[in-house]
């Protein structure tokens, strides 16, 4: 038993860990993609007619 808590707290780290990176990770690819639209908005010329 003395040497499951320390390996269970390890294990719980890494996966708080872990689960935290793909959240922070899951965050800054939306923010990406709502810049990347911002951005990619072009601007239209109007043809002369005739």
């Amino acid at each position: 038993m003395e040497k499951f808590l320390p390996a269970a707290k390890k294990w719980l780290r890494r996966v708080a860990m872990a689960y935290m990176l793909g959240f922070a990770n899951a965050i800054n690819q939306e923010v990406k993609n709502v810049d990347d639209t911002f951005f990619k908005t072009e601007e239209v010329q109007k043809e002369k007619k005739g």
